[in-house]
Formats: C-alpha cells, sequence, structure tokens
C-alpha cells in the first residue's frame, strides 16, 4: 500500500485518534496507509468538529492532507 501524509490542526498540541486508536499529535505530520480513516482527537472533548471522515489518497510528505479542529465554545 501507498503511503500517504496526514496533518491534523489545532491550537494547542493534543494526541490524534486515527480509527480509535491513538496515533500521533496534532500539528505533526502522520505517515499512514492510504485508506478510508476517522480522524478525531483526544480528551479534553472541547473541539469542533467530533471527527472527520476522510479518504486518505494522493498525498505526499510535502504536501499532507490537512484536516482542521478548532476550540469549542
Amino acid at each position: 500500500m501507498a503511503k500517504e501524509y496526514l496533518v491534523a490542526l489545532f491550537p494547542r498540541s493534543r494526541r490524534v485518534m486515527i480509527n480509535g486508536r491513538f496515533m500521533g499529535k496534532t500539528n505533526t505530520k502522520l505517515e499512514l496507509e492510504s485508506g478510508p480513516y476517522e480522524v478525531a482527537l483526544g480528551p479534553p472533548y472541547n473541539f469542533t468538529p467530533e471527527k472527520h471522515d476522510i479518504d486518505l489518497r494522493d498525498t505526499a510528505s510535502l504536501k499532507p492532507m490537512v484536516v482542521v479542529f478548532a476550540e469549542a465554545s
């Protein structure tokens, strides 16, 4: 399978959950295989959206897919 790249952006460092497993930190590049994923953040749950459903394909190390989480008010 092809290597793909993902960055989950959030104003603070937070653990990134991929398909329910902690796989890295926000604001850093994660290396995964291509395919569908559910991307969420670890607690505390003060962010939106609750999750991103993505199909990770056609990325490069210098051009990762970016998903953005914002602080919930």
